[in-house]
């Protein structure tokens, strides 16, 4: 098992990135690190490493990969070692601020990248002056879909040492959705079954301090005119007990801004919370309101890590 510090960046692409840049970082007001070639670089406020979110120019949209953090630099040359055992391949790879780094995929073809050092830009906790929009404050979670749960959870606890907070048992009372974490948030991954357009990517999700920011990125977007991109919400989920708003950017990426989750004081004790398949209305949704068809439907195709276009849907 390799030491994961945390959850630390996504890649996602989109095919205008003026577009792209408006709505990120004019309107919901992400940090703009700077911009390279096709590329522009983001961070929350509280996020002093150069950034937690690459929107990348590209043909179609959907996921790059998902960025994750080690402890210590020898994890990555043990990371090489025990992919090898298990039949994973991986690629020496470099990204804007990150000279060294592993690119895989998980047994269920998800992209991820783990690094150890990335260049340190400096947060804008303080600088109130400077926040704007919604003020993101740091990367929360991820949520993605894939056609073996089990396999995927598996890899997620021996692999890369997260453990489970919750999970929901379906119809058939098998695992349908399973939330981990490695950082002690009520969750850093969320993993769901998909029967079908798999291995799919659902939503980045970024932490924001108070209820009135899940509610103020509506009322940005809707006072830009872009109310068809507020997908879901305001609401509470059951599940994590936070409150959420999802959006969805111009080419149907979908975010989520969140507050208010638990966090876990004692790993140790920690036993994860079992939801059962008559509980599923308050589960997704505390207030038991409906959940609109395309959040329960739609979501993204993932990059083939060794040629850098989308992979159809396995499943």
């Amino acid at each position: 098992m390799i030491d994961v510090l945390r959850l630390s960046h996504v890649v996602i692409r989109v095919t205008d990135i003026e577009k792209a840049r408006y709505f990120y970082v004019d309107l919901l007001g992400f940090v703009e690190t700077e911009k390279d070639g096709d590329c522009i670089y983001l961070r929350g406020v509280e996020e002093g490493q150069h950034h937690s979110l690459i929107l990348k120019k590209a043909d179609s949209p959907g996921l790059g990969y998902i960025g994750f953090r080690v402890k210590r630099p020898e994890e990555l040359d043990k990371a090489k070692e025990e992919l090898k055992n298990i039949g994973i391949k991986y690629i020496e790879h470099k990204e804007k601020g990150v000279e060294e780094s592993l690119l895989f995929e998980s047994p269920q073809g998800i992209p991820f990248l783990i690094y150890y050092d990335m260049e340190y830009v400096g947060d804008l906790r303080m600088k109130f002056h400077l926040h704007k929009g919604v003020s993101p404050i740091r990367l929360a979670h991820v949520n993605y879909m894939v056609n073996d749960i089990e396999s995927e959870v598996k890899f997620l606890k021996e692999f890369m040492g997260y453990y489970e907070t919750e999970y929901f048992l379906g119809k058939e009372g098998k695992r349908d959705v399973v939330w981990l974490t490695k950082r002690g948030d009520s969750h850093e991954v969320a993993i769901a079954k998909g029967e079908k357009n798999t291995p799919g990517y659902h939503h980045q999700t970024y932490y924001v301090h108070e209820l009135k920011d899940v509610v103020k990125s509506a009322d940005i977007l809707a006072s830009a005119g872009l109310w068809d991109s507020i997908e879901r919400g305001p609401g509470r989920h059951g599940v994590t007990e936070g409150y959420y708003m999802y959006l969805r950017d111009f080419d149907k990426n979908r975010i989520e801004f969140f507050t208010e989750d638990y966090i876990v004081l004692d790993p140790d004790k920690w036993k994860p919370i079992v939801w059962t398949y008559d509980q599923v209305r308050y589960r997704s949704d505390f207030w038991g309101r409906s959940i609109p068809q395309s959040w329960l439907t739609e979501w993204m195709p993932v990059e083939d890590i060794f040629t850098g276009k989308l992979k159809g849907w396995i499943s």
